[in-house]
């Protein structure tokens, strides 16, 4: 096939990168055109207004990848991308696309929007460059703000690239929109050159964007978001993947975006910790969650029982409830919460990792755990919205939430509540509540400078910084505070009033009136990586962040492949007996660091494909 040929098919595949129309190829601010195409409008009709300039870079927001909802990962399959790891199972039939993963067929159809995002991406990216080619033309804007929008749109091309980098490595770098006439054998950046690109156009964008914007256009890129993006995206660069040798100065810049981040949002006062950890997932939108960074405008809003992230990713299909949720947590991540310790006085007086071989821990399970376990997990015998959960067995005989003959059951014992808001009650009783997607929250802002910082000078080392790894850790703990009840009021705008909500049905919420004890000083290196790793996933579990972390951790082959473990739970009269059982075997290859690029793409492009697939 001769190399035009290619380049027209090239055309249609990387429709994101390439001019629709020829109206496209012209440069910036010419003469409109006589007549447009029927299906099209000519940029300079876009370009000439500043309404309709708005409203084409806004579409940059409205198309950024899938959030931790889920929607759009696996071409509606329902699954949380975290039922692809070692964090939880997928149960339904119909949901096979976190199986595909589970089993190493990553080419799979279902799972193809995940795997062929690239094609997304490069849609965006494409629009970013159009926006800022003729950013120049439109007229009738606000003073300052064809300079903001410029600034917007350098951080979605930031955005967009990471998203392309965390998951393929280095990709083809396009530094301005093509046209019909253009060469598109754009070879392949490395890793370390669109890190580079990245944080360059994250540096354009915080030098335009503003510290804030008016309410009516909040949920627009600030200076702020440009600095989270960076943190990320520097952790990412100095992790095991993208740097094999280790090197350290690549953690300390990693660390030290990280801080400037966190220093910013103290200065700024518009981010800040939340105490009310579990709603920051529900019931309020991100101006009146300040722990929320970055987000999606079009975002969920109002969510009820028969909403998807309720009915289809989390409730059980036992009676009363009638869900189909399908995302169960497994023991392995039960296992990660940890066990409070207390004194003869019963004060808290620390944590431990829970063990299997202390019969204290096996006899009281689920007692006395991290709170975050209460908000995450749905277990056997606590009461949930109108009754108990039942996932034990008596002989042939099955609680309410178990039933191994239907596939829409648990197969782990678990069910998952982070997202699912107590008043969305049953799908004859539907409910309604507040529930907001979102990309990065300033917790953690504290979580990657704590690991880049123990990585870079070990965990009690503050080198200047103002904080040590350890004590960035424990301010995110210190914040998990839940009073006794009796210091609680009725009534709503008491910021404990969710607590007393909780801890009225579930008495095993522990009482914290100081926050969750803190980690110990004192540990080595390799000791705290492992603790800070481990508070990382149970705080952001189902948060989008443990599969992509596994990866650049290059911690797959336990993570997402591994085995996954349940618990199978016995019920003599009144008392229930545990016992860790194994769920699945998983299959995970070292190419699986790197996704496939879409074949089509790699003929097409004549780049070169990531090694294994």
């Amino acid at each position: 096939m001769e190399d035009n040929d290619m380049k027209r098919i090239s055309y249609l595949t990387l429709s994101a990168i390439v001019a629709v129309t020829a109206l496209f190829s012209m440069t910036a601010c010419e003469e409109f055109l006589n007549e447009a195409p029927n299906s099209e409008q000519p940029k300079e009709y876009i370009f000439s207004d500043y309404l309709r300039s708005n409203r084409y870079l806004t579409l940059l927001y409205y198309y950024m990848t899938p959030d931790w909802t889920g929607t759009g990962k696996f071409k509606g399959g329902y699954g949380l991308m975290e039922s692809a790891t070692d964090m939880s199972e997928y149960t339904a039939t119909y949901g096979v696309p976190n199986n595909s993963f589970n089993v190493g067929n990553w080419r799979f159809g279902g799972a193809s929007p995940e795997i062929e995002i690239w094609y997304d991406c490069y849609k965006q990216i494409r629009r970013a460059w159009m926006f800022l080619e003729n950013a120049d033309c439109f007229i009738n804007g606000p003073e300052g703000r064809q300079e903001m929008m410029k600034g917007e749109a350098h951080f979605m091309l930031a955005f967009y690239y990471f998203e392309l980098m965390k998951r393929y490595g280095g990709v083809p770098l396009v530094r301005q929109t093509l046209s019909l006439d253009s060469n598109y054998f754009i070879q392949r950046s490395s890793v370390d050159e669109i890190g580079a690109f990245i944080c360059d156009e994250l540096d354009k964008a915080q030098a335009m964007l503003p510290d804030k914007w008016d309410s009516e256009d909040f949920g627009r890129a600030t200076k702020i978001w440009a600095m989270a993006l960076r943190s990320r995206t520097l952790l990412y660069l100095a992790s095991p993947l993208n740097n094999p040798d280790n090197d350290l100065t690549r953690w300390e810049k990693a660390a030290k975006a990280s801080k400037e981040c966190i220093d910013a949002c103290e200065a700024s006062g518009q981010h800040k910790l939340s105490q009310d950890w579990q709603n920051i997932f529900m019931r309020f939108t991100p101006d009146l969650i300040p722990e929320i960074i970055v987000f999606r405008r079009s975002g969920m809003y109002n969510v009820t029982f028969n909403t998807k992230i309720v009915n289809y990713e989390q409730a059980t299909p036992g009676d009363e409830f009638w869900g189909f949720g399908s995302n169960s947590p497994s023991q392995n991540l039960v296992d990660r919460f940890p066990v409070l310790t207390y004194d003869a006085a019963g004060n808290v007086t620390g944590t431990e990792k829970f063990d299997w071989n202390n019969p204290q821990h096996v006899q009281n399970i689920y007692k006395n755990r991290d709170p975050r376990f209460y908000y995450t997990i749905l277990y056997n015998d606590r009461f949930w919205i109108k009754r108990k959960i039942g996932t034990w067995h008596d002989g042939t005989v099955y609680g309410l939430d178990r039933d191994p003959k239907n596939h829409l059951y648990t197969k782990t014992g678990y069910y998952l509540r982070k997202f699912w808001p107590r008043e969305c009650k049953d799908k004859n009783n539907p409910g309604s509540l507040r529930c907001y997607g979102y990309y990065i929250r300033l917790t953690e802002m504290y979580f990657n400078y704590a690991e880049a910082m123990n990585e870079a000078y070990g965990p009690d080392n503050a080198a200047g910084m103002g904080m040590t790894a350890i004590e960035a850790i424990n301010k995110t703990r210190a914040r998990l505070i839940y009073p006794a009840s009796e210091n609680i009021t009725s009534n709503v705008s008491d910021p404990f009033y969710y607590v007393k909500v909780e801890r009225d049905e579930n008495p095993d919420l522990p009482v914290l009136p100081t926050g969750m004890p803190g980690m110990p000083t004192g540990m080595s290196k390799d000791q705290a990586r492992e603790q800070i790793r481990n508070e990382r996933c149970i705080e952001f579990a189902f948060e989008d962040q443990y599969f992509y972390d596994s990866l650049r951790w290059k911690e797959g082959e336990t993570n997402i492949g591994g085995t996954v473990y349940g618990v199978d739970i016995t019920k003599s009269g009144e008392n229930f007996t545990y016992v860790r059982t194994k769920v699945e075997d998983r299959l995970f290859e070292s190419r699986m660091y790197r996704y496939p690029i879409p074949r089509s793409e790699v003929y097409k492009l004549k780049i070169e494909q990531n090694p294994g697939w």
